[in-house]
């Protein structure tokens, strides 16, 4: 055994060890074996003094004369710019999460309450008759007065339409049309047909008003309750469009046949390019929606008479918008507990990270090593003196327990 020589050394650096390991910012660079051995001798194999060594590898503070400060340095860097970003992240969604506690949801609270206010004023001021009519008398009459002629025309319209596509007489027409045919034949309705007394009248008539009964059916079932009524009523609306591209489809293909017989007919026909097919789609079904606006605005300027009826159309939009505050204030609290997961995960990956540069190394497995080349020489200065039995007994529960703690699964011990 060298303890002389050992002793020696020891002796001639003592001074400068104690200088290096006073400073937990420096980084030594050491040949760990020697240095473990030198160390042990200078403590006396000191289970604490082994335990302090070890955290200062652990810390980056004492690495293998082969070690790269430059990579340890940029591995240091990187985890501290993860740390950084994580911490501006964080900081971003907790000012997230206070704006929407402190500021959205109270105004959000506010607003439901006001509105729920606004609902209960509204029906009292209801039952003490507080409430004024907004109706306009000309407003009013303006609107009847327009529905009362589209209803007109509308009758009359899908009477003769109606006519020219299922009474209208071909042959009889080309034969007495005389110089007037291709007028004639240009002709999208046939308006004389609707006054001349037979038989096809009662279909002509009783079909025009099943076209304006499909038209009035959407608006009735507006006016009524239902979950789905705006659904129902944009198919009745859809059914109506259908309806009437079948009439002016049957009506083109008439004004077709008609100049197939009197040898005019275009080669290429199709109904989708004709321009009569678009402009009985634009007086029936455009008409239609026209008198539909007509017919809802005027009934709107009538309710206004009735100061409980405006009540209750104030009291629906009203509780239309409490619902939809409702919902909007349902959604915040939902983000808030969302924003409150999200800090708490990153808070976590924030611990593992501070610990990822706490014991910033090249990698996990170069750590081990030197912890354990570093306990080896520790253990070398240990075995060569049989006084030093129960320091080696501590020294070696220390060494596992600093192993286990760090690396999850206790180390075998060295043998």
């Amino acid at each position: 055994m060298e303890n002389t020589t050992t002793a020696n050394t020891v002796l001639q650096n003592e001074s400068n060890e104690q200088q290096n390991e006073s400073s937990n910012t420096s980084i030594r660079k050491v040949k760990i074996p020697d240095y473990a051995f030198i160390q042990a001798g200078l403590h006396k194999g000191d289970s604490k003094s082994l335990t302090a060594h070890l955290g200062w590898i652990k810390e980056g503070h004492i690495v293998d004369e082969g070690f790269s400060e430059q990579e340890h340095l940029l591995g240091k860097k990187k985890a501290e710019i993860n740390i950084q970003d994580k911490e501006s992240e964080k900081i971003k969604l907790e000012n997230e999460q206070q704006t929407i506690d402190e500021v959205k949801i109270p105004a959000a609270r506010k607003q439901v309450e006001e509105t729920t206010e606004e609902i209960k004023q509204v029906k009292l001021d209801c039952a003490e008759k507080r409430i004024k009519s907004d109706f306009q008398p000309i407003r009013y009459y303006t609107y009847a007065t327009l529905v009362c002629f589209l209803s007109v025309y509308l009758v009359f319209f899908y009477a003769s339409a109606i006519n020219s596509a299922f009474f209208r007489n071909a042959q009889s027409l080309i034969t007495n049309a005389g110089a007037d045919v291709t007028m004639l034949l240009d002709s999208i309705f046939d308006p004389k047909g609707i006054f001349k007394a037979s038989t096809s009248l009662i279909f002509t008539y009783l079909g025009a008003f099943l076209f304006f009964a499909i038209g009035l059916l959407p608006h009735g079932i507006l006016s009524g309750d239902g979950k789905n009524k705006k659904l129902y009523a944009s198919l009745l609306i859809a059914g109506a469009f259908l309806a009437d591209a079948a009439l002016a489809y049957k009506i083109d293909k008439g004004i077709h046949d008609l100049k197939l017989m009197a040898g005019i007919a275009d080669a290429d026909w199709k109904f989708y390019l004709s321009i009569n097919f678009y402009l009985v789609l634009l007086f029936g079904f455009c008409a239609y929606l026209i008198w539909g606006q007509m017919y809802e605005l005027m009934l709107t300027e009538k309710n206004k008479k009735n100061t409980d009826i405006k009540a209750e159309i104030i009291i629906t939009d009203l509780k239309i918008k409490l619902a939809e505050r409702k919902q909007e204030l349902q959604q915040l609290e939902v983000k808030v507990r969302e924003l409150q997961s999200t800090v708490s995960i990153i808070k976590q990956q924030l611990e593992k990270l501070k610990k990822d540069l706490e014991t910033a190394m090249v990698n996990p497995d170069e750590l081990a090593r030197n912890l354990t080349s570093f306990y080896k020489g520790w253990r070398q200065y240990l075995v060569g003196s049989s006084e030093l039995v129960n320091e080696k007994i501590a020294c070696e529960a220390a060494y596992s327990e600093f192993m286990s703690s760090l690396f999850i699964k206790t180390t075998q011990s060295l043998n």
